[in-house]
């Protein structure tokens, strides 16, 4: 269907309002690039894929999202913005409620 978009280009757009509505809440969220990756490299004893993941070697500092292991669970937009908070959270060294007064919508 002409003008549809990809699975790809939805969860690009979730991220974008969920990155959004945190810098909203904590503008020194937007000193890290938000990075979306479609599947986390990890060793096979890992029973669990991550949801995302700092880095924080590269300049500015990266909070990468994984795509896959977020659709399996759902992939809704509240999802994204929990795991926005706490990859956040944990690259600023604060919690995730401070960051972001509706942390946890789970």
């Amino acid at each position: 269907m002409p003008g549809a978009l990809t699975r790809r280009e939805q969860f690009d757009r979730q991220v974008a309002r969920a990155v959004s509505h945190l810098a909203r809440h904590s503008p020194e969220v937007l000193t890290a690039d938000v990075v979306v990756q479609e599947v986390p490299r990890v060793p096979r004893r890992l029973a669990v894929a991550p949801l995302g993941r700092v880095v924080r070697q590269t300049s500015p500092a990266q909070l990468v999202i994984h795509r896959r292991p977020i659709e399996h669970l759902g992939s809704d937009t509240a999802l994204i913005r929990d795991v926005l908070a706490e990859l956040a959270g944990d690259l600023l060294a604060k919690s995730p409620d401070e960051l972001d007064p509706h942390y946890p919508r789970r």
